[in-house]
């Protein structure tokens, strides 16, 4: 059994990640959001990304009025079945984040649950 690394408690919280593996191209992969930490980020991705690689990211929830956005990096990708379909669970690792504002999501976070 591998060792807990988290140092952060995650909350839940759906919206959609928009992420950029490229910055050199246009192209966009749109996932869906399963939790928040003050670290990084769980979710849903339609295509499979490779452990070590940087991303850009934008976290949008319309609930929250939040759009966030920086760069991360995937520490994780594992193939999971989501409403019967192949999709892969990912855990994204801020890199470069405006660490004020993720504070202030996770308080209102918490406020609501």
């Amino acid at each position: 059994m591998e060792k807990e690394r988290r140092f952060f408690v995650r909350f839940s919280m759906s919206g959609i990640v928009v992420l950029q593996l490229d910055p050199k191209k246009p192209d966009m992969i749109n996932c869906e959001l399963n939790d928040l930490s003050f670290d990084g980020i769980g979710m849903n991705s339609p295509q499979q990304l490779i452990p070590g690689t940087r991303v850009k990211f934008l976290i949008v929830n319309r609930q929250l009025n939040v759009n966030i956005g920086g760069m991360a990096r995937v520490v994780y990708c594992n193939p999971i079945k989501y409403n019967g379909r192949d999709y892969f669970r990912v855990g994204l690792e801020f890199i470069q984040v405006d660490h004020e504002q993720v504070k202030a999501i996770l308080k209102n976070i918490q406020q609501i649950s």
